[in-house]
């Protein structure tokens, strides 16, 4: 069956496919509604913003690297399609997702209280910056798990390639999940401190006695160590890198007063390019494990590789200019500023930063896959990391000159 779906893949209907996927982003506007509603402890007490960027971007690189393990395993017969009585692959996939998890969630926990107290003074305790990022991240990590199985599950059945699909739909509810669980976490440490201490004292060592657990039991299969060999080290470094995109986020203030269009389509523009390169990453990367494609450059310019890339870019694009311009049209009511403010952000976008994510998810996807590298563990955080600085750095430089 999955063979199959790739040969009949046209054109049209992986646009189709990118397309719908891809306007799921358009539901990411909630994950900023639903931060907002922090404003009102934020500005005394400004370490609530500190582990948000890492939260999210975390959970969006672990989470990553199940959706493209999954796509690619359906594919291969590695994964059967259904939620009960599974493979050991994926069930050592599942554990390995949960186990990273709570590891990341403890190094955010950590450094995050280090950078409060560096440049904030003593405003939030060591217990409770890894109990706020460890309850925050394994709630939306529990969810995660059953709803990606599911959407890889239900699109495959139907004929719908998971790996066009997964990533896109789950990055966007990851964003969701993880706002609305760590919103809910400080509006109770803020309001009902004694209730957030009693819901951490329950649900932390649970968390941290189910990891060990599925450490104890998955250790010895190839897909657990796996994860941890080649996805571990990647997500971690870029864990550690996503603050250099705050930093170029942080001189565009002036630009985001005067157009804050630019601020409400960011989150969705950073999803969108990200999206991109996932769906060209996935697709590939499904193709060179089958023998449809070769791992050279070069084939991005032949059938299936021209096929993959256009389609992905052609859907992103759409969608992301297409809502652009009516954020644009909203926030601005001079036909100047709509235009000037259009045309920063879509300059950003064709000149720079959406040719720029397909030649590097196609390049990096080659590069790993040659030096037998699952591309799945390494490429997608590396996309979508990159693609949050690529955004942020081409909205800085056009914003400069236009």
């Amino acid at each position: 069956m999955g063979t199959e779906m790739l040969t009949r893949a046209t054109f049209k209907r992986l646009f189709s496919q990118s397309l719908s996927s891809q306007a799921f982003n358009l539901l990411g506007v909630l994950a900023g509604a639903i931060l907002a509603t922090l404003s009102v402890y934020t500005s005394l007490n400004p370490w609530i913003l500190v582990l948000v960027p890492p939260l999210l971007t975390v959970r969006g690189n672990v989470g990553g690297i199940l959706c493209g393990r999954l796509s690619t395993s359906l594919y291969l017969g590695l994964v059967k399609p259904t939620l009960r009585k599974n493979t050991s692959y994926y069930y050592a996939t599942m554990a390995s997702t949960f186990v990273m998890s709570f590891i990341f969630s403890i190094v955010i926990g950590a450094f995050s209280f280090l950078v409060v107290n560096a440049t904030q003074g003593g405003q939030l305790s060591l217990t409770d910056s890894l109990f706020l990022s460890t309850i925050a991240m394994m709630i939306c990590t529990t969810l995660t798990l059953f709803i990606t199985s599911s959407v890889a599950v239900v699109s495959y059945r139907r004929g719908v390639n998971p790996e066009v699909i997964l990533y896109p739909i789950l990055s966007t509810m990851n964003d969701i999940m993880m706002c609305a669980t760590y919103t809910l976490l400080v509006v109770a440490y803020m309001s009902w401190s004694w209730g957030f201490a009693a819901l951490s004292l329950t649900l932390f060592p649970v968390f941290a006695a189910t990891t060990v657990y599925l450490t104890l039991k998955y250790w010895r299969e190839e897909a657990f160590r796996e994860t941890f060999k080649e996805g571990f080290p990647v997500a971690l470094l870029l864990t550690f890198l996503s603050q250099i995109t705050g930093s170029f986020l942080s001189q565009l203030e002036d630009q985001i007063s005067a157009y804050p269009q630019i601020l409400a389509i960011y989150p969705l523009l950073i999803d969108g390019t990200g999206d991109v390169g996932v769906i060209i990453s996935s697709s590939t990367t499904a193709r060179l494990a089958l023998g449809y494609m070769e791992p050279q450059m070069s084939s991005i310019k032949r059938e299936e590789g021209r096929k993959v890339a256009l389609s992905s870019l052609t859907a992103g694009l759409t969608m992301m200019l297409g809502a652009t311009l009516a954020a644009s049209i909203t926030y601005t009511p001079s036909i100047l500023q709509v235009a000037r403010s259009f045309s920063v952000i879509a300059c950003a976008e064709l000149l720079i930063a959406a040719p720029v994510i397909v030649l590097a998810s196609f390049g990096l996807t080659i590069l790993t896959f040659r030096r037998g590298i699952n591309p799945d563990n390494v490429t997608i955080p590396i996309i979508t990391s990159f693609a949050d600085m690529l955004v942020t750095i081409s909205i800085f430089l056009t914003s400069r000159i236009l």
